[in-house]
């Protein structure tokens, strides 16, 4: 009863806001945000707290663009934390933004250079690890800063067979998948199905949420932090010294 209140609320003042102001043209991602062969995946609940306190993971993936800057704005008004997958590309394209992640207190991890799967997940695990390793190097060389947390394009199921998972773990490297798909990438018309994704499925005492640096996500994340702060959850970015398993094979490695 609850969700459905909150959701109407959210709803009502939205469409007010519709009338009251022009609508930002609709942004379609790329076809980088979207899984090239689609796997089911079930929710990783089996993660719970150590206190009774609730923990919400932002998590937003391949950025750093031009979203990203009103993201943080978002985050900064909301009292949020949050990590940050980067494309390393990208970070050379937006320094002045990737510093601020760092700056503002969030966290960041490497999402590779390419996000491309075909030459990702042929086989040859070097691959992978060399634009991780690429990206952890720009990162380093724009924000000062060294970060061994990942978090492989499109998933790591099915794509990470054991020895694409040990090629990670020889390198130093954690790797993040998530407990909640928001698949905000393909609700560009409809920025309550990802508020309803995530009102449906924060149950748990920890949460990993998947987001993307996109204008859906603009729009729509402030009321999923009022929500989420509704719930009880604290917003806090990923910590190293206390890493969290979450992964989908279920790696303690990892």
């Amino acid at each position: 009863m609850i969700k459905r209140t909150f959701l109407l609320l959210c709803l009502f003042s939205t469409i007010i806001f519709c009338f009251l102001s022009p609508m930002q043209g609709a942004v379609v991602p790329s076809h980088e945000n979207r899984p090239i062969s689609h796997s089911e995946t079930q929710p990783l609940h089996q993660y719970t707290a150590a206190s009774q306190t609730k923990v919400a993971y932002l998590t937003f993936d391949d950025g750093p663009n031009k979203y990203t800057s009103q993201i943080l704005n978002i985050l900064k008004q909301k009292n949020g934390k949050a990590t940050f997958f980067v494309i390393g590309g990208r970070v050379s394209r937006y320094p002045q933004t990737t510093k601020r992640v760092i700056q503002e207190g969030h966290y960041l991890g490497l999402h590779s250079m390419s996000h491309n799967a075909k030459s990702l997940y042929n086989g040859d695990p070097s691959i992978l690890v060399s634009e991780m390793e690429q990206a952890r190097k720009i990162v380093r060389m724009i924000t000062g800063i060294d970060t061994h947390l990942v978090r492989v394009p499109y998933g790591s199921m099915p794509y990470l067979k054991k020895n694409y998972r040990d090629a990670l773990v020889s390198s130093h490297y954690k790797m993040w998948d998530w407990t909640i798909d928001t698949y905000d990438w393909k609700s560009a018309h409809n920025p309550f199905a990802v508020l309803e994704r995530v009102m449906n499925q924060s149950d748990n005492s920890i949460e990993v949420i998947l987001m993307h640096d996109s204008n859906v996500t603009v729009q729509i994340l402030p009321k999923i932090i009022d929500y989420l702060h509704s719930q009880g959850y604290t917003l806090l970015p990923y910590n190293p010294s206390s890493h969290l398993e979450v992964n989908f094979w279920k790696d303690a490695r990892l």
